[in-house]
């Protein structure tokens, strides 16, 4: 697939519009710009089109979605009992960074909601997206154009580096104006509440249009991360490949100080310095501080807060493109958009999880000649591609009842092939004790098979379960088999394959971006 950008800026908007639009009715991916961020569309009542959008993003299921429409004469195609607080929120902020969650219709798709009786909405304030909505004249859900978990996309370019040649369309029209993702306002609950922060507070609702609203720190609940009803809650988000620490200054300890602190504990680091003007001047200015051993990328020091969240995404991005090692990024209290996209991208030094360690993931099926080799395949192609921690994961297969040294199916390999996958050296391995308790995860593909391996090895219970189970955190009764496709029409096999591949990028984000409570 050739990806085409469309510069807009000179030319009849509408006319350059027009093809893309078309693209969106139909199904087709389009990544387009918002005053936020750039946004990977799809049209939102074709439920393979959304679902593309998951594959493409590496996006986990249980991440809901936004509903992007170009204004409110739609707003009854996608909610119901709509409260008459949203239209007076309406009319004091949309078109703009605002979107709100209501009650779902029946219309939208549950893979939109991730399966919950809400759904987020907004009406983004630009001019090529009010074009392109209005033209494609169905819901569109876009969320940020970015590797799921990596920095969202602020420019055309940042989207090309992610998908170049994977979507269609790309539209083009320069950097976004604020450079971090909307507002996200819960009408579902008793009190209105924010869910995700953004240019719009609390404080700014109530003085604007009178609303009393519970601010993002005063209303979020671990309920909430659990189960989100909102993008940019559960999982890690915006993080470039460097670690990223944060510049805390106080009324002792200036900026500058604080780096050179930091640069003295990372002298082995190549680092990367995201930090107001007027810090790096004086910063300069010190005689122990070495220029050649930091990139810079600066922001303004007027209006600090506006300008730090306008170019952070670019400069984590900018940054990685120049190797470094570790971003020391400069916090700003009282920036709760910008603190809250920070904190996401750093790394906890909390987490319970070992570093620079290697972990193996062991699929299993019944011949280890299908439905197993295929899924390790799978999952080891999609984290090459992914891997953004220091844990490196890594996929292997067994059977249940087999003989060592059979070769995967023909059309196993021939629907992988389809995919750039090429399982043809694969030869099928018995399931063995050993096996099984060198594994820190083991994924069936049945629920007959973990209830075997569970009554077979009771001290290995825990870390036995369906792929299903793993994926989506479902129980065990809820669990989804994997449908065996052996001796069956290539179509099955590519029908296995996709479902596969679905599980697999949740699999993905469970086991590697954990949620810590």
């Amino acid at each position: 697939m050739k990806t085409e950008v469309i510069r807009l800026g000179k030319g009849n908007p509408e006319a350059l519009l027009r093809a893309p639009a078309l693209a969106l009715r139909r199904g087709e991916i389009v990544a387009f710009p918002t005053e936020t961020v750039y946004g990977l569309g799809a049209n939102a009542l074709i439920e393979s089109a959304v679902q593309e959008i998951f594959i493409l993003k590496g996006r986990p299921q249980d991440n809901p979605l936004i509903v992007h429409l170009p204004d409110k004469s739609r707003i009854d195609q996608v909610a119901i009992n709509i409260p008459p607080v949203f239209y007076k929120l309406y009319e004091s902020f949309c078109p703009g960074p605002l979107t709100f969650i209501l009650e779902k219709s029946d219309l939208i798709p549950d893979i939109v909601s991730a399966g919950l009786q809400t759904v987020a909405v907004r009406f983004p304030d630009q001019r090529a997206s009010q074009e392109l909505l209005r033209l494609a004249d169905v819901p569109v859900v876009a969320p940020s154009a970015n590797i799921s978990g990596r920095p969202s996309a602020t420019r055309a370019s940042h989207v090309l580096d992610d998908f170049k040649d994977r979507i269609p369309f790309i539209i083009d029209d320069g950097a976004t104006e604020l450079g971090v993702e909307s507002t996200v306002l819960d009408l579902c609950s008793p009190m209105p509440r924010i869910l995700r922060p953004g240019v719009i507070t609390a404080a700014d609702i109530k003085e604007r249009s009178g609303v009393e609203v519970q601010s993002y720190s005063e209303g979020l609940k671990k309920a909430d991360l659990r189960r989100p009803a909102s993008p940019g809650l559960k999982y890690r988000h915006y993080a470039p490949e460097a670690k990223v620490l944060q510049i805390c200054s106080d009324h002792e300890n200036s900026p500058d100080t604080v780096v050179l602190k930091m640069l003295e504990q990372l002298s082995d680091q190549k680092i990367g310095l995201f930090i107001n003007e007027r810090s790096w001047d004086i910063l300069k200015q010190r005689t122990d501080i070495d220029e050649r051993v930091i990139t810079e990328y600066l922001f303004s020091a007027e209006n600090s807060q506006e300008s730090a969240a306008h170019e952070l995404y670019a400069a984590f991005r900018a940054l990685d493109a120049c190797g470094v090692d570790v971003i020391l990024a400069e916090a700003i209290p009282g920036a709760e958009a910008y603190m809250n996209r920070l904190d996401k991208a750093c790394v906890s030094e909390s987490s319970d999880i070992p570093q620079d360690s290697v972990k193996n993931i062991l699929f299993v099926c019944t011949g280890n000649t299908c439905r197993s080799p295929m899924a390790a395949a799978l999952f080891n192609a999609y984290a090459e591609k992914q891997q953004s921690s220091e844990i490196t994961w890594r996929a292997i297969s067994a059977g249940m009842h087999t003989l060592d040294g059979l070769p995967a199916t023909d059309h196993s390999i021939s629907v992988l092939r389809e995919i750039d996958i090429d399982i043809s050296d694969h030869r099928s391995a018995q399931l063995t004790e050993e096996l099984l308790a060198e594994a820190d995860l083991i994924a069936v593909m049945t629920r007959t098979q973990r209830d075997v391996l569970q009554e077979m090895f009771p001290d290995l219970e825990d870390k036995i379960k369906t792929l299903s189970e793993w994926a989506l955190d479902l129980d065990a009764v809820s669990a989804v088999d994997i449908m065996d496709p052996f001796a069956q029409p290539e179509t099955v096999y590519r029908e296995t394959r996709d479902q596969l591949r679905k599980l697999i990028v949740s699999l993905w984000q469970k086991i590697n971006l954990p949620l810590s409570d």
